[in-house]
């Protein structure tokens, strides 16, 4: 009997499988399948086409080089593979490279607020073989609109179609295995409600003014960030918890998110992210926690580190108290989890600017001489600093 039973189960488990592996219907194509008089229209027709068939993969492999005159905009179930190649934003082109495309673009004011931003999920963009991401080699340049003066629009003032790749309000998604690099302002931009997403294996080279890394923006959750190096001329990875009176200043020219996150239920906490393995060069941070109103908790993070080749001004630096956004309050930041911190040339390993409460930082490790491990906030509670060694 019990071999009976043995055998049913087995059987059972077999046809289970080929079921299943039957009823994979996802199907590839590539830009060069579709007819189109440009390189942008050829990936547009395939991805409408992936849009039909309700998903699929769109596979990046049989050029060098695409040249492309408008953001890629990847819609739900999609994954794009770019396979021992490079994606290259053409010249005097202002957009994203890639984005999700749940967005309803404002044609009378396409670089403002979207009229909508829908929900999304099961997003991947996935490098192999050396795959890069590239910006423009002349940057766009035209007439500052608040200003008159003609010039070229670089850095974060000029809001998020300068994004080199963006999500927003996606459920699911992959990022992984790119070099990122000659970008017109943050690298990678995970914004209002992104969750239960992958960012890995990521060479970045975002050496433009404000040339951030990896930032969840107004809202994140579930994310693990892990493998990350290269030189960022800002913070490489940014947990921002900001309120909309972070864009108040009149040096924005165009709205730094696709949506104002009043306007939707996403919420604006960021909470459940996992980072480790990040060690980057360049200015500024590694990494930083920006909380203002909405709140940062259940953070886990261990092996972060400025490298040998150092520059940065801070290893882990948390922020507060007004600096980026109103409403903060003592125990908006809380649950924070770190092992494994290391400065070789950063004037501190690890800096309080606002209260933390509930939390443990671990192994904080200071290798320049004038610099110093720690430096606490006399309102911090319940935070305990463990082995904290300056050498």
């Amino acid at each position: 009997m019990r071999q009976i039973l043995f055998a049913f189960l087995i059987f059972a488990f077999q046809s289970a499988v080929l079921f299943a592996g039957n009823n994979d219907k996802s199907i590839t194509v590539k830009p060069e399948d579709f007819e189109g008089k440009t390189v942008s229209e050829k990936i547009n027709n395939a991805l409408d086409f992936l849009k039909e068939c309700k998903g699929g993969t769109i596979l990046f492999k049989d050029s060098p080089v695409y040249l492309i005159s408008e953001a890629i905009t990847l819609p739900s179930n999609t994954t794009m593979i770019v396979d021992g190649c490079k994606i290259k934003l053409a010249d005097q082109i202002f957009d994203n490279i890639i984005r999700s495309g749940n967005m309803v673009i404002d044609e009378k004011n396409p670089n403002s607020y979207v009229k909508q931003l829908l929900p999304a999920e099961n997003i991947k963009v996935k490098g192999m073989n050396g795959a890069i991401i590239e910006g423009a080699e002349n940057f766009y340049e035209g007439v500052n609109p608040k200003t008159g003066v003609r010039e070229k629009w670089l850095g974060d003032y000029w809001g998020w179609r300068n994004f080199t790749i963006l999500f927003s309000y996606v459920d699911g998604f992959e990022i992984s295995g790119l070099k990122v690099q000659k970008t017109h302002s943050w690298g990678i931009v995970l914004t209002n409600g992104c969750k239960n997403g992958h960012v890995n294996n990521l060479d970045l080279h975002t050496t433009v003014k404000n040339g951030d890394g990896v930032s969840i923006i107004q809202g994140g959750s579930d994310i693990v960030i892990e493998n990350i190096t290269g030189e960022t001329s800002d913070d490489t990875i940014i947990l921002a918890a900001f309120d909309e009176s972070r864009w108040s200043n009149n040096k924005y020219v165009f709205p730094l998110l696709p949506v104002r996150y009043s306007d939707y239920s996403f919420g604006s906490d960021i909470y459940d992210i996992t980072c480790r393995n990040i060690e980057t060069s360049g200015i500024h941070h590694v990494m930083i926690l920006l909380p203002s109103q909405p709140k940062i908790y259940n953070i886990y993070c261990s092996n972060i580190s400025d490298g040998p080749k150092g520059g940065k001004r801070k290893v882990v630096r948390i922020y507060g108290n007004g600096q980026y956004g109103q409403g903060f309050k003592p125990g908006n930041m809380y649950n924070i989890y770190m092992n494994d911190i290391r400065s070789y040339k950063a004037d501190f390993a690890l800096e309080f600017l606002a209260p933390v409460y509930d939390s443990h930082f671990n192994k904080i490790t200071q290798l320049n001489p004038k610099g110093k491990a720690v430096q606490l906030n006399p309102e911090n509670k319940n935070v305990k600093i463990t082995n904290s060694v300056k050498k």
